[in-house]
């Protein structure tokens, strides 16, 4: 038989262990996202990354980056190369 105590406790604990990693998760996301459009804009100089490669860089991560590697192996990479192809640029 279940004690209502203790399953109450249970559920608090599974809450606050999902929830926790979402939190942490959406927040270092976005920071992320933050320095990695800094990075991509800033780099315009003569030798750096060009507005269209930028624009091509930022579509492709976006399409890439639900499909993690330990679950779905090498189609993050394929994703990302194809759409790089259909925007011409290189990897």
């Amino acid at each position: 038989m279940i004690n209502s105590r203790k399953f109450t406790a249970a559920l608090a604990v599974a809450l606050a262990v999902v929830s926790v990693p979402a939190l942490a998760k959406s927040r270092a996301s976005h920071v992320g996202r933050l320095v990695l459009e800094q990075s991509i804009e800033g780099a315009t100089a003569p030798d750096g990354v060009s507005p269209e490669r930028a624009r091509a860089l930022r579509a492709c991560n976006e399409l890439a980056a639900p499909f993690k590697n330990y679950a779905w192996g090498n189609t993050a990479d394929d994703l990302y190369r194809s759409c790089m192809t259909q925007h011409g640029q290189p990897e």
